[in-house]
């Protein structure tokens, strides 16, 4: 059986799981890489391990089918390149905007069969496949609404969360502009504004708008539908906290601001591994002239070792790089997660977490 050889740049929580998955699979040849030895030393069993001593990736893309960027989003447009230059297929799990507009450019210029997958792993990646599945349904849609949050299972501070992944990947959502639709066009609206509440078996929720969850949805869909909103949840009473932090202090802003919000978040919220994670999509349009409302929700918990969120964004980017490397899905240059059919994704041996979390 052909094995799939792939390198993955990070070998953080996220970047470990995707390696384990991988690995463990029979099909990939895994290479695990990153700045730490200290980081590699639990996976040298696994899989190949290689410390990075500089930013020149060329000799470790040699050979690669595949690169899985699991680092930090400032890395990723020149860890992109090196791919393009090795002619290697991409992948990251980024929610930065600019970044991704950045990955774009470089995936124009790929060769036949390369393609780049920038933002599949949770939300943007798994949530922007259930939301185009569910447009698809109507034939005139009005609203989408994508929800999405990993949350503790046992919150027990004020700001009722613990930290379940990258901080400044966090502060980036809360601090800057939304992509949005509102009367058919492309917009940008306010972080931590648009406040609703709503609830889940039992369980009630808020839910506020925070920066790149929509993926490439946003210009996909433009001119097609009424609305499109993306928010993160939380439980009640985490938005109105936030904004003091990042409005009232400022602390959102760019520069000494932001570090010094980063460092408070780092060192004063604990990291939990006892999460959960949500997704919720409400679709509502016409069917045969009559205004119909679909909804889809997800419930992922995590395990005795795992982290719901490294559970749920590790089989997102697994599951869409798999298909690609099996040529379910085919294409060159930038190819958007959300256009990977729902039906597809979920019959795909990495996806069963999601498949067995959907709620009725």
């Amino acid at each position: 059986m052909e094995k799939f050889p792939v390198v993955i740049m990070g070998m953080g929580r996220i970047g470990g799981y995707i390696a384990r998955l991988l690995q463990s699979s029979g099909r990939y040849d895994v290479t695990g890489v990153d700045i730490s030895a200290e980081a590699l030393a639990p996976f040298s069993e696994l899989c190949h391990t290689q410390q990075l001593h500089d930013t020149d990736y060329s000799s470790v893309f040699s050979g690669q089918r595949a690169v899985i960027s699991a680092s930090g989003f400032m890395d990723n447009p020149n860890i992109a390149k090196h791919a393009l230059q090795s002619n290697c297929s991409y992948f990251d799990l980024t929610e930065d905007v600019s970044c991704t507009q950045e990955i774009k450019r470089i995936a124009s210029q790929a060769k036949e069969g390369q393609v780049f997958v920038p933002q599949c792993g949770l939300a943007p990646g798994f949530v922007g496949i259930v939301a185009n599945s569910l447009a698809e349904r109507f034939d005139q849609l009005d609203t989408l609404k994508m929800r999405v949050g990993a949350l503790p299972e046992f919150p027990a501070n004020q700001m009722m969360y613990n930290l379940t992944w990258s901080t400044e990947g966090l502060v980036n959502e809360y601090a800057n502009p939304c992509e949005a639709i509102k009367h058919y066009d492309l917009t940008k609206i306010e972080p931590l504004e648009g406040l609703e509440t709503f609830s889940v078996s039992g369980v009630e929720y808020e839910a506020f708008n925070t920066s790149g969850g929509l993926g490439s949805l946003c210009q996909q869909l433009q001119g097609k539908v009424r609305e499109l909103t993306y928010k993160t949840v939380r439980y009640p009473g985490h938005c109105h906290l936030m904004r003091f932090l990042f409005n009232d202090l400022r602390l959102g802003e760019s520069g000494k601001r932001r570090d010094m919000l980063l460092d408070i978040l780092n060192t004063s919220v604990a990291v939990t591994q006892q999460d959960y994670v949500l997704v919720s999509v409400v679709a509502t349009g016409w069917v045969n002239e009559s205004l119909q409302q679909i909804t889809k929700t997800f419930l992922i918990n995590h395990d005795s070792s795992d982290s719901a969120i490294q559970i749920a964004t590790a089989s997102g980017l697994c599951s869409v790089l798999d298909l690609v490397m099996a040529g379910d899905i085919k294409g060159t240059g930038f190819l958007g997660q959300e256009s990977i059919p729902l039906e597809t994704f979920l019959n795909n041996r990495f996806a069963q977490p999601y498949l067995n979390a959907e709620l009725s």
